[in-house]
C-alpha cells in the first residue's frame, strides 16, 4: 500500500510540474514573418521574423517545417577568417525576456526547393518546432526584395 501511495504522489506531482511549465509554442509571440520571393530561375528561398519571448522560461527554437518547401533549415551568417558564410545551426535559444530577429545577414530559415513559386503577398504557413516538442504554425507574407527591405 505505502508503494501505491508513493507512486500516486510522484504521478501527482510530475502531473502538476508539467501543467505549471507553459509550452513554448504557447509562450513565444512571432512577429512580421515573410518569406522572399525567389528571384527568378531560383527554387530556393528563406524567411524572416523576430522571436519575442515574454515568459520568465527559456525556450528552444529546434525545428521550422514548410509545406511548400522540400526542406526548411535554421541557419546564420557568421564571418570568420574576414569571410561571412551561411551555417546551419541545430537550435536557436531565447532566454526569458529575450528577442532574436531572423534577417538577413545573421539568423534566418532557409527554405530549399520550393513546390511553388509564391507571389508578393501570399500567405506562407511555416511550423515552429521547440525543443518541449511543442509546434507553432506562424502565417508569413510573400515579399520581393523589390516590394520593400527586408529585416
Amino acid at each position: 500500500m505505502r508503494l501505491l501511495t508513493l507512486t500516486l504522489l510522484t504521478l501527482l506531482s510530475v502531473a502538476a510540474w508539467a501543467e505549471s511549465r507553459p509550452e513554448a509554442a504557447a509562450t513565444i509571440e512571432v512577429i512580421d514573418a515573410t518569406v522572399r520571393v525567389p528571384i527568378p530561375g531560383k527554387d530556393n528561398s528563406s524567411a524572416y521574423f523576430l522571436l519575442r519571448n515574454p515568459g520568465d522560461r527559456e525556450h528552444v527554437l529546434v525545428d521550422v517545417h514548410a509545406e511548400f518547401a522540400e526542406r526548411a533549415e535554421l541557419h546564420r551568417h557568421e564571418t570568420r577568417d574576414g569571410m561571412m558564410r551561411m551555417r546551419r545551426v541545430d537550435s536557436v535559444t531565447l532566454a526569458p525576456g529575450a528577442e532574436v530577429r531572423f534577417q538577413s545577414g545573421g539568423y534566418h530559415v532557409m527554405l530549399f526547393k520550393l513546390n511553388r513559386r509564391p507571389r508578393t503577398g501570399d500567405p506562407l504557413d511555416l511550423i515552429l518546432e521547440f525543443d518541449d516538442g511543442s509546434r507553432q504554425t506562424v502565417t508569413a507574407h510573400a515579399v520581393s526584395v523589390f516590394d520593400r527591405p527586408h529585416h
